[in-house]
C-alpha cells in the first residue's frame, strides 16, 4: 500500500482541525437554537478561503436543522452590527455570519467595534445568533474598542492551526495543488500564492516568495484586476527591499502606485526606499502622498517626522509630530515604538520595541529595515534586544 505523501497528510490533519472547529461552533448554535437563547461567537482566521470553507460547511449542518446561514458584510454605511440586525425579521431563521469589521469607518476605523460595545445588549434582547470572523488585527481592535463585548462574547474558536511557518508553508503548497486550473479558483489562488510568498519571505526563502509572487502577477493580469495586481507588486517591491535591491523594489513599487495610486501602503514603502537611500525630499513626497490619503496614517506622520529632523528642519518635525502624536495612542506597540524612536525617546522607543517583538507583530527581517529605528540603533539595549546582538549583525545592519 503506497503510504500517502507529506502533503497528503497535511491536508488531512488540517481536515480534522477544521471538522473539529466546526463541530464546536455547530453544537454551540444548536443548543442557542433549542433554548432560543442569543450566541455570539468569535471566530479567527487568516485565509478567506479557510474561511469560506468552514462556512460552507456550518452552512450545510444548518440547513439540516431549518437554519439560514445570512452573510453580512460591514462596510461605512452599514457599521451598526447590532441595530442592524435586531430589525430584521429572520432572526428565529437565521445565524448571521458577519465579517469585515476593520471597514466600517470612522476614527481610526473603529465604527463598528464601537457600535458592538454600545448596543451589546441587543444580541440579548433580540435572540441575536451571529459569528464574527476576525482576521489580522481584527481581533486586537476589537478587545481594544470593544472590551465590554469582548468579555460578553460566549465563545471562541480559532482556525489557525500553524505552529510554525514550514507547517503554514505544507498546507498552503497542498491546498493550492487541489486548486482546480479553471478560471472560478484563480481568487482563491490568488489568495494562497500571496501567503505562501509571505511565509518564505519571513524564513528568507526569498527565491521562492518571488517565484510565487510571479505567478500571482501573470494571474492577476489574466483577471485584469489592477487592485490584486498591484498587491502582489508591492509585496515584490518589499521582497527585493529585504534583499537590499533597492533599484527593483522602487520599480515595483512604482507599478504598484500606477496600477493603484489610492494604495496607501505602497506610498509608505516606496517612501522608506528613499528614506534608506537618503533621498530624503523624495521620501517626504510619498509620505506626504500616503498621509493625504490616510490623514492618521501612524507609519506615514512618523516617517515625516524622521525626514524632517533628518534635513534639519526641526520646526517641521515638531509640527508633524504634533499633528501625529494623537494617532498613535491606539497603535501598536511596534508603531508606538517606532513613534518614539522618531521623536528622540529612545527608552520608550526600545521598551515598545521588545514587546513588539514579544508579541510578533513584526519580525526580526522587519527591523532591521526600518529606517524609523535608525535613531536607536547604536544604542546597546538596542543590540540586546531577541535577534539584535552585534554578534549576529553585519556592521551596517547596527547603525
Amino acid at each position: 500500500m503506497t503510504r500517502p505523501s507529506k502533503s497528503d497528510r497535511r491536508k488531512a490533519e488540517h481536515a480534522r482541525f477544521l471538522e473539529e472547529r466546526i463541530d464546536t461552533l455547530f453544537e454551540e448554535l444548536s443548543f442557542a437554537i433549542q433554548w432560543q437563547r442569543p450566541s455570539m461567537l468569535l471566530v479567527f482566521y487568516e485565509l478567506e478561503y479557510i474561511r469560506k470553507r468552514a462556512e460552507l460547511a456550518l452552512e450545510k449542518r444548518l440547513s439540516e436543522i431549518g437554519q439560514q446561514v445570512l452573510q453580512i458584510k460591514v462596510d461605512e454605511k452599514h457599521f451598526d452590527i447590532p441595530l442592524l440586525l435586531s430589525q430584521r425579521p429572520d432572526r428565529d431563521q437565521a445565524v448571521y455570519s458577519v465579517s469585515g469589521l476593520s471597514s466600517g469607518g470612522g476614527r481610526a476605523g473603529a465604527n463598528a467595534y464601537r457600535a458592538l460595545n454600545m448596543r451589546r445588549e441587543y444580541f440579548v434582547d433580540y435572540s441575536i445568533r451571529v459569528i464574527i470572523w476576525l482576521v489580522g488585527d481584527e481581533a486586537i481592535e476589537l478587545s481594544r474598542h470593544a472590551p465590554d463585548f469582548w468579555a460578553f462574547r460566549h465563545r471562541v474558536v480559532e482556525l489557525n492551526d500553524f505552529s510554525d511557518p514550514d507547517e503554514q508553508i505544507e498546507l498552503y503548497e497542498a491546498l493550492i495543488s487541489e486548486l482546480p486550473k479553471q478560471a472560478e479558483s484563480f481568487s482563491a489562488r490568488l489568495e494562497l500564492l500571496s501567503a505562501l510568498a509571505a511565509q518564505y519571505q519571513v524564513k528568507q526563502a526569498y527565491d521562492q516568495s518571488i517565484l510565487r509572487l510571479k505567478q500571482g502577477i501573470l494571474i492577476a493580469k489574466q483577471l485584469n484586476n489592477t487592485v490584486v495586481l498591484a498587491k502582489f507588486w508591492g509585496n515584490l517591491g518589499s521582497v527585493y527591499r529585504d534583499l537590499d535591491q533597492s533599484t527593483r523594489a522602487v520599480r515595483a513599487y512604482r507599478k504598484a502606485i500606477r496600477l493603484d495610486p489610492h494604495d496607501v501602503k505602497a506610498w509608505i514603502n516606496l517612501g522608506d526606499i528613499y528614506h534608506i537611500e537618503k533621498r530624503l525630499s523624495d521620501a517626504i513626497i510619498a509620505y506626504k502622498q500616503a498621509v493625504l490619503l490616510d490623514p492618521q496614517n501612524s507609519p506615514a506622520n512618523s516617517s515625516l517626522v524622521a525626514c524632517y529632523r533628518l534635513m534639519g528642519k526641526d520646526d517641521l518635525a515638531e509640527e508633524r509630530r504634533k499633528l501625529a502624536y494623537p494617532t498613535v495612542e491606539n497603535e501598536t506597540e511596534y508603531n508606538r515604538a517606532v513613534f518614539e524612536s522618531v521623536c528622540g525617546n529612545t527608552s520608550k522607543a526600545i521598551e515598545l520595541l521588545a514587546l513588539a517583538l514579544e508579541k510578533k507583530q513584526v519580525g526580526v527581517n522587519g527591523v532591521r529595515h526600518d529606517p524609523n529605528l535608525d535613531f536607536i540603533r547604536d544604542d546597546p539595549r538596542f543590540k540586546q534586544l531577541p535577534g539584535f546582538a552585534a554578534s549576529n549583525l553585519k556592521e551596517n545592519e547596527i547603525g
